[in-house]
């Protein structure tokens, strides 16, 4: 059984001592000042939500999703946690409903930080680079096999921990040093990736963290006191129950906002797939006069609805919760969740494979496929050609544009970390520009 007092563990990552409670501000709120505040944070600004380059300047990027998400997650965690205080005493828990919605909201809103350019698309194409392709292949080949394994399934989840615990921040250590309560539900999915494709995981595909920062996760683990269930596998906190809804629930209401900005559905088709969500004051909608206020007024409706839900939920499954029993996502067991499914299908086959984000699609595997080609092979040159050796200027004058190159290690397993660090944390009008500018 986990206990409250760890699992909001106010410890700071890689810190040996506790920093002392300041009066105006808690621990939890200053993990939200760092991730806001942080350089990958602001570049989510330039990556797809659902609709990238091309997109109107009306719907969401993954910056102002994340800061939905974030809002969302707040009002999710200061309910549950009354109802948390309420039943396991305020001295066992050792915080109160608003630093439990605080650390929902910092995990919210760190969420999608190891997102690539191009979203999942871009997940997709770099998994497939170093399967399919010559350079890829021949990059693995000389890499351990853990490794060999992230890099064939690249999971930005793992490359956010690794964004918050490591790349970000001027701390030695640590990276942005969050509270390992924050960390802790920020973690949707608390395991490796696989060492060989026969060992199991809990998920077929997503994983967490990377070979490069398992201290550091297990170390964070042990301090919120989270339950080993196998070799580098542990059960979920269980407030990212809670962030993952709070996620849930703003992409699935606000991509059908979106899609109707974009043209890809009709008013009809979302008014249709959100009032199930809803109980419509029938008076008040109909003295709405325009759609787009109509719209609006479903959104924010539903997304109140899911937030309730969810609270619900949640308190309902917290015994199984506490004991570290995997859970479905809350929203899967609601009322709601045949609503929810419709809206899935029709995302899927409408929005996420429409014409138009086909298009994206296109643009984004030739952007990264040529990033990844021509930095891949110069960085293979210059580990053939080994430390100030004199590399052909193709090659020397495109890694000069790495703004690490000259701190980057020579062995391939660390290279290849800074590799996909830089393609990872590109934004995709960046990465648009930088390989035009390689492919002439």
């Amino acid at each position: 059984m986990m206990r409250w007092k760890s699992l909001l563990s106010r410890k700071r990552l890689a810190k040996p001592v506790r920093d002392p409670e300041l009066p105006y501000r808690s621990a939890f709120e200053i993990d939200i000042d760092r991730i806001t505040f942080s350089t990958s944070f602001r570049r989510l600004s330039d990556k797809q939500q659902v609709h990238g380059i091309g997109g109107s300047d009306y719907v969401r990027s993954r910056l102002t999703h994340s800061m939905e998400a974030a809002r969302v997650g707040r009002s999710l965690g200061t309910w549950a946690g009354r109802e948390i205080v309420e039943r396991y005493g305020g001295e066992e828990v050792g915080a109160t409903p608003f630093d439990i919605g605080h650390v929902v909201a910092a995990a919210a809103l760190a969420h999608d930080l190891g997102t690539p350019c191009f979203a999942h698309t871009g997940e997709d194409i770099v998994s497939d680079w170093f399967r399919g392709s010559a350079v890829g292949r021949e990059i693995l080949s000389g890499l351990p096999e853990q490794q060999r394994n992230e890099l064939r399934h690249f999971e930005g989840n793992a490359q956010g921990f690794r964004v918050l615990t490591r790349l970000q921040g001027w701390r030695a250590t640590g990276g942005l040093q969050l509270t390992a309560a924050t960390l802790a539900a920020y973690s949707k999915y608390p395991w490796s990736a696989p060492g060989d494709d026969g060992r199991p995981r809990p998920h077929p595909r997503k994983y967490g963290f990377f070979g490069s920062e398992r201290a550091l996760f297990r170390e964070m683990a042990e301090e919120v006191g989270l339950i080993p269930t196998g070799d580098d596998t542990w059960c979920r906190h269980p407030l990212a129950y809670l962030v993952e809804a709070a996620d849930d629930a703003c992409y699935r209401v606000v991509d059908i906002e979106d899609a109707v900005k974009m043209r890809m559905l009709s008013f009809a088709d979302a008014e249709s797939l959100l009032a199930p969500l809803v109980v419509v004051d029938r008076q008040e909608y109909d003295e709405i006069d325009d759609e787009d206020r109509r719209l609006i007024y479903l959104r924010a409706r539903a997304i109140d609805r899911l937030v309730h839900d969810a609270a619900e939920m949640f308190l309902e499954r917290l015994p199984e919760l506490m004991q570290g029993r995997p859970c479905p996502a809350l929203l899967h067991m609601t009322e709601r969740a045949t609503a929810l499914q419709a809206i899935e299908q029709i995302s899927y086959t409408r929005i996420y494979r429409g014409q138009q984000r086909c298009e994206t699609d296109i643009v984004a595997a030739r952007t990264i496929t040529t990033l990844l080609d021509a930095f891949g092979e110069a960085l293979l040159a210059r580990e053939d050609a080994g430390p100030g050796a004199d590399l052909p200027r193709r090659f020397a004058s495109l890694l000069e544009t790495m703004p690490t190159i000259r701190q980057m290690p020579y062995d391939r397993p660390s290279w290849v970390r800074g590799l996909v660090d830089y393609i990872a944390g590109m934004t995709d009008r960046f990465a648009l520009r930088q390989a035009q500018l390689i492919a002439g």
